[in-house]
């Protein structure tokens, strides 16, 4: 019996429910609106940037997704960051602030 076939007998089991984020107003760095998308914006490359500016991941990649649904999403960053150079990439990678 192969593993997929062992894992299919044993009943798959549905993922858990993800961890809560904390409050975004306990957060004391900078927020960022991203308010849309462009045509053309990578989205690997925008959670990468947002992962790499400190946010935790399940949050970059749900921030990510949040823009390609046109919601607007708050983003904080951890204190130390420099915004504006944040900014400025979002902008060159299609999104919207």
């Amino acid at each position: 019996m192969s593993k997929l076939s062992e894992f299919m007998a044993h009943g798959a089991r549905p993922a858990g429910k993800r961890a809560l984020s904390r409050d975004r107003s306990m957060s004391r760095g900078p927020v960022v609106v991203l308010k849309g998308w462009s045509e053309g914006m990578d989205k690997a490359a925008v959670t990468l940037l947002l992962r790499n500016s400190g946010v935790p991941l399940a949050q970059a990649h749900d921030a990510t997704n949040s823009i390609l649904r046109d919601e607007h999403i708050s983003v904080s960053f951890p204190e130390g960051v420099d915004i504006r150079v944040i900014r400025r990439e979002l902008e060159q990678l299609g999104v919207v602030l």
